[in-house]
């Protein structure tokens, strides 16, 4: 079981990491030019764990060759002796229930770390949930306690001692409903509605 320190010592290092990798693809440079992108997710959060980078993107004009374009720029750009861009990703989901466009790159580290950077671009006039809308609420929320408290079971997921669940689900139970353990986070998911498309935001 990983101490507190150790908790907060590897999310602090991991989003670290993030940023250095975001610098080096030049990703919001790259996607400037074609909207406004918007870091979100556990990077934004300050709630990093696992390797995963998370960007939304809202443009004037949606199209699909601007997301192409981000990613050989991007692809052509990360080759730096830390960093190699080793696969890339697209999918149509305009007609989905998410209704934007999907990107993915990922991203080999020196150390032998592969992260993966999902990126979502849609209309500006988007209606659905944003992450965005989410970021500075959750962290003017967060006390010390709920952010370990979030971490561990983060830990413990991953290690398959608390039960598989998205991350924004998880911030609910710890935040609104006070989870604190696997077994609590496991009966909390009992019977509710997970895994959708949501504007939950924490009480200010």
């Amino acid at each position: 079981m990983m101490t507190n320190a150790e908790l907060l010592e590897r999310s602090r290092a991991r989003r670290e990491e993030a940023l250095s990798i975001m610098g080096a693809l030049g990703l919001m440079g790259h996607w400037s030019a074609h909207g406004r992108p918007v870091l979100v997710g556990a990077v934004a959060h300050d709630l990093v764990w696992g390797p995963d980078i998370d960007l939304e993107v809202y443009c004037p004009a949606l199209r699909v060759e601007d997301g192409f374009a981000v990613l050989a720029a991007c692809s052509a750009g990360a080759v730096d002796g830390r960093y190699r861009v080793v696969g890339a990703e697209y999918g149509n989901f305009l007609q989905e229930a998410d209704a934007a466009l999907y990107w993915r790159l990922r991203i080999l580290t020196h150390g032998g770390t592969e992260w993966k950077v999902d990126m979502w671009s849609a209309d500006e006039g988007y209606s659905l949930p944003r992450g965005e809308h989410l970021v500075t609420p959750l962290r003017n929320t967060m006390t010390h306690e709920m952010r370990l408290a979030i971490l561990r079971l983060k830990a413990l997921r991953e290690q398959g001692m608390a039960p598989d669940c998205l991350s924004i689900d998880l911030y609910r139970a710890v935040i609104t409903d006070g989870v604190r353990t696997a077994d609590e986070l496991r009966a909390w998911m009992d019977g509710r509605a997970l895994g959708v498309l949501t504007d939950w935001c924490p009480a200010m």
